[in-house]
């Protein structure tokens, strides 16, 4: 089922809205025109339409604010805007809030009519709905009536032309609608043109928003070394006038000591905080010592583990070697035998050598031919062997090869822990005025003070 098509026109020319006020509801569309905003605002609120026409001025408030406040209540519903000439920032504020199209009719209402049936009904040929060169004349005349009154003369006289002014009316407006399919043409291109250029515009901008946000994103990062750099500065304010009041206690110790203090008061600018500080050191050096000492001891376990490793390789190696000549022995004495067995049987052919056969002399001897190929078999396997031995003689070398270099890895790591067992020996032993019974010299130092006081 085919509904009727709602169509809110917003229009603050009367004329103008009259005339597609008709047009429309000619072409059967319900239509709802208004030529206020408040009043087509309250339409919106009450029904629904399925499209919006909305002329550009409006007399209470702009036509995009309309259109905003329009999607607001209807979000889905097209809008035509309808201009007096198309200029590129009405089209970016039109493509901004969403808008269908923007026309620039100037009278021509056939653009306007095609713009709508192709939104409206897109199944239906775009000229199916045109008005024509009569239906506007019906159009201007029924406006003409209307703004006159009823009982004008000059009406009456319009609405009674004879056919030869009628005929003249159609040419005239047949010629100015050929003009305005012509504008249309060129205002398509023009449009064509526009859109190229919004379209190169919108890259422009979205590069410059690319542009801005890397900005704000170094700017933040700016901001977080300045930052950073500010607190490195705080710090190094703070380590300098940390360096300079040490400086002036050294520098007020000196002068107390060019004064010539007693070796009492001496000794009792030691604090127990400098004691502790040194008792401290020296409990760290004795963990030290303590840890490089655990540390040498595991390094020469895992050198004995490495040596035993080793002596069992190197035995394994002996038994390998021995074996490896054993089977070598025995494959030479294999392969003398072989060797001197073809001869051994070129003997016995001779020495036993048989009557000449009664039966063809080509055809060949059975027990010779099995002997050959014995011989022939026994060669293989003596080759065999021969490269299996070679193959076990190169793997021999490498793993001597391998373990030597274990051995001198070992000699080296022996070498690395002799020295460092002779450097911890050569260390010199903590002072004895740290290590010496601390707390007694604390002790002292405290109680001739307070025997001066």
């Amino acid at each position: 089922m085919n509904f009727v098509k709602k169509i809110l026109l917003v229009h603050g020319d009367e004329k103008a809205r009259r005339t597609l006020n008709l047009l429309l509801a000619g072409a059967g569309y319900d239509v709802r025109p208004c030529g206020r905003s408040d009043a087509a605002l309250e339409a919106a609120r009450s029904e629904w339409f399925d499209l919006s026409l909305v002329a550009d001025p409006l007399p209470e408030m702009s036509s995009f604010g309309f259109v905003e406040a329009l999607k607001k209540l209807q979000p889905s519903v097209p809008v035509l805007l309808l201009v007096n000439q198309l200029e590129l920032p009405s089209v970016i504020k039109g493509i901004r809030l969403a808008v269908a199209d923007v026309l620039a009719p100037g009278g021509d209402w056939t653009l306007v009519m095609q713009r709508v049936n192709t939104l409206l009904r897109p199944g239906e040929a775009p000229a199916s709905a045109d008005p024509t060169p009569e239906e506007l004349a019906e159009v201007e005349t029924i406006l003409a009536r209307v703004g006159e009154g009823t009982g004008d003369s000059a009406s009456v006289a319009d609405f009674s032309d004879p056919a030869g002014s009628r005929r003249e009316e159609l040419q005239r407006l047949a010629r100015e609608r050929d003009d305005f399919k012509h504008t249309a043409e060129r205002l398509a291109q023009e449009k064509t043109a526009l859109e190229a250029a919004l379209k190169a515009e919108l890259a422009r901008h979205a590069d410059v928003g690319h542009l801005e946000s890397e900005l704000r994103e170094l700017r933040s990062e700016r901001e977080v070394v300045t930052a950073a750099q500010a607190a490195v500065d705080e710090k190094a304010r703070a380590l300098a006038a940390a360096r300079e009041e040490l400086a002036r206690e050294r520098a007020a110790l000196a002068a107390e000591r060019a004064q010539g203090l007693p070796a009492a008061e001496a000794r009792r600018l030691k604090s127990a905080a400098e004691l502790a500080r040194e008792h401290e050191m020296l409990d760290d050096m004795r963990l030290d010592l303590r840890a490089e000492d655990v540390r040498l001891r595991e390094e020469a376990v895992k050198v004995q583990q490495a040596q035993s490793r080793l002596e069992a390789e190197r035995r394994q190696l002996q038994e390998d070697m021995e074996l490896l000549r054993e089977q070598e022995a025995n494959l030479r004495a294999y392969e003398q035998r072989l060797r001197s067995l073809p001869a051994e049987v070129e003997a016995a052919r001779v020495l036993h050598a048989a009557p000449r056969p009664s039966r063809d002399p080509f055809l060949r001897d059975a027990s010779l031919d099995e002997a050959w190929n014995k011989i022939n078999r026994a060669m293989d396997l003596l080759e065999a062997e021969r490269r299996n031995f070679t193959d076990e003689k190169l793997t021999f070398k490498e793993t001597v090869t391998r373990l030597e270099q274990q051995e001198e890895s070992l000699r080296y790591q022996e070498a690395l822990l002799a020295e460092r067992e002779r450097r911890l020996a050569s260390q010199p032993a903590p002072r004895p005025s740290f290590t010496r019974e601390p707390f007694k010299a604390a002790k002292a130092i405290f109680a001739s003070g307070k025997k001066e006081s």
